[in-house]
């Protein structure tokens, strides 16, 4: 049991524990312990801050990184937990940038990259968005060691409406951005990136009738094991895109009630795919096919996010 919604989980690399972070705008996150389901600990956040949702550990799991919102500054923040010293706040460092929903460790090890999505929220408007007409989203990769910024990567000015909201990473350091659009609802926008340090933003488009169907908004976004294929889910679509991450390609679609947590199957072109009706459904990107791993009873509904323990 939670206080209120949950949303993401940081997975601590070396012990089965995870940390679950409120939904935007919430001020707890849970440690748990992820074999059992047990709740630890409750770290509460700073005053004048809240949590974003995500957050993710260092490689030894000693430190915590949590996004967060400095939301009488109007600024995004990276809030620093010591796991060793009963995940105490022991400091934060800038997101460069606004909204720092997600984040994942790089491959290095060292880096941190941040999704900033470039919405300015304030809790004393709830959910409200209140800064549309100058959102900035971007990515921003971050020394984890000082929070110095290494690199920063930004959509084209006529995009800047399309926040950038959940991230995976594959084991080369390929990033993949999954968006949500806060323009005009005719508008026919990418919902879907691709980055590369020192490169741009690359987007990939789905068919029309796909896009349609998405309705400007997606769920999660995960490579799979190999790292060559990727899924994006799409709830208000009821369906998961599933893309060639190599050629940049669109390969199919499945149909999924309420899709939104994803993760990889742990086989090539596998994934785990959520329902809000209480399912769960292994895909098979290449061959675009899905079957039914199970299906929770009626007061059960799965939320937004998904992730491997252990």
């Amino acid at each position: 049991a939670l206080p209120t919604r949950g949303h993401g989980i940081a997975v601590h690399p070396k012990t089965a524990r995870g940390v679950v972070f409120a939904r935007r705008p919430g001020t707890f996150a849970m440690v748990l312990d992820t074999m059992t389901g047990t709740l630890l600990q409750r770290i509460e956040a700073a005053p004048a801050r809240h949590f974003y949702g995500h957050g993710t550990f260092e490689a030894q799991g000693r430190l915590l990184f949590a996004g967060e919102n400095d939301y009488a500054a109007g600024r995004g923040a990276l809030g620093i937990y010591d796991s060793g010293a009963g995940y105490r706040r022991i400091g934060e460092v800038p997101s460069h940038g606004v909204g720092p929903h997600d984040l994942h460790l790089m491959p290095d090890s060292k880096t941190i990259v941040v999704a900033n999505g470039g919405i300015r929220t304030h809790p004393d408007y709830g959910r409200a968005k209140l800064n549309l007409q100058s959102m900035a989203p971007g990515l921003a990769y971050l020394e984890a060691a000082s929070g110095r910024l290494l690199e920063a990567a930004r959509l084209p000015q006529a995009l800047h409406k399309l926040s950038i909201r959940h991230l995976d990473v594959n084991a080369r350091g390929r990033v993949a951005i999954a968006m949500q659009y806060e323009g005009d609802r005719r508008d026919r926008v990418p919902l879907l990136g691709l980055h590369e340090r020192g490169g741009e933003i690359r987007l990939l488009e789905a068919p029309d009738p796909i896009a349609r169907r998405m309705r400007h908004y997606t769920g999660s976004v995960a490579f799979d094991a190999s790292g060559a294929f990727l899924a994006v889910s799409s709830p208000r679509g009821h369906l998961v895109t599933l893309w060639d991450a190599e050629r940049a390609a669109y390969l199919g679609h499945i149909e999924a009630v309420d899709a939104s947590g994803l993760a990889p199957s742990g086989r090539g072109g596998g994934f785990l795919v959520s329902g809000g009706d209480g399912s769960i459904q292994e895909i098979e990107a290449r061959e675009g096919t899905a079957r039914l791993l199970a299906r929770a009873d009626g007061e059960l509904h799965w939320d937004n996010h998904l992730d491997r323990a252990g």
